[in-house]
C-alpha cells in the first residue's frame, strides 16, 4: 500500500530544495517570517482548543504592518468561561467565531513560503497541527530559545538558571524596551513578539547567526 497524500507531502517537504524559501542558505535578513500567537482554552496540549490566532509578517527585520492575520475561533464545544475572560473574549465573540479548520487553512495560506516565529512557538504549532490534521512544512523558530542561546553565548553567563526567569514575553519586552500591547490578545502578542524578533535578529547577526540553517540549529521550536 502506498503512502497517503499527507505522508507524501510531508516527505516532499523534507527534501532538499523542495521549497527555495526554506533553503538552509537563506539569509535571515532576506527571509519572510510570519510571527504567530494563539490563544487557547488551556495549556493542556492534549485537550486544549484554539480561541483566536493572530499573526504579522516580516521581511527580515522589517515588520510589515499591512500584512496581518487575526481571527476568532469557535471550537464548537463547551469549556470553562474563565478561559474566555482571560483573553478578553465574550461568549458572544466565540459564538460568532469561525470554524477552526477553516481558520487554520486560511492561516496556512497566509503563512505560505514563510518561516514561522513565536514565543514558545511549539505550543502554537501543536495547536495548529491539531486543527489542520496534517504536518506544517514551514520551519519554525522560537524567540525564547533564541534569547536563551544569545545569553548563554555571552561569556558572562554560565547556566540556564541565570536566565530561566527572564523568558516570558512580558519580561523580554521590558528588557528590550518594547511597549507591549494588550496581554493575552493574539494579535497584540504577535506584534510584541515581532518587535522582540526584530531585536534578536540584530543580536544573532552580530553573533554570527546569519542563515536559516544556523538559526534552526539554535532556536528551532
Amino acid at each position: 500500500m502506498g503512502a497517503t497524500p499527507v505522508i507524501r507531502n510531508w516527505i516532499a517537504s523534507l527534501l532538499p530544495g523542495a521549497n527555495p524559501a526554506f533553503a538552509g542558505s537563506v539569509l535571515l535578513r532576506e527571509a519572510r517570517f510570519v510571527v504567530v500567537d494563539t490563544e487557547l482554552t488551556s495549556l493542556e496540549r492534549r485537550t486544549n482548543r484554539m480561541l483566536s490566532i493572530g499573526a504579522i509578517a516580516m521581511h527580515g527585520p522589517s515588520i510589515r504592518l499591512g500584512e496581518q492575520f487575526y481571527r476568532i475561533i469557535n471550537p464548537g464545544e463547551e469549556f470553562p468561561a474563565e478561559s474566555i475572560l482571560i483573553h478578553g473574549l465574550r461568549p458572544a465573540d466565540i459564538a460568532a467565531g469561525d470554524p477552526p479548520a477553516a481558520v487554520v487553512r486560511d492561516f496556512h495560506e497566509f503563512a505560505k513560503d514563510s518561516v514561522l516565529v513565536g514565543h514558545f512557538v511549539g505550543i502554537d504549532i501543536d495547536a495548529l497541527r491539531k486543527e489542520l490534521q496534517e504536518p506544517f512544512s514551514n520551519p519554525f523558530l522560537d524567540t525564547a530559545r533564541a534569547f536563551r542561546w544569545l545569553r548563554l553565548h555571552d561569556e558572562q553567563v554560565r547556566g540556564l538558571d541565570e536566565v530561566g526567569e527572564q523568558l516570558s514575553l512580558a519580561a523580554l519586552a521590558q528588557r528590550y524596551g518594547i511597549e507591549a500591547g494588550e496581554a493575552h490578545h493574539a494579535l497584540g502578542d504577535a506584534f510584541t513578539t515581532a518587535q522582540l524578533w526584530q531585536k534578536l535578529l540584530l543580536e544573532l547577526e552580530a553573533a554570527g547567526i546569519t542563515t536559516l540553517r544556523q538559526a534552526l540549529k539554535i532556536a528551532r521550536g
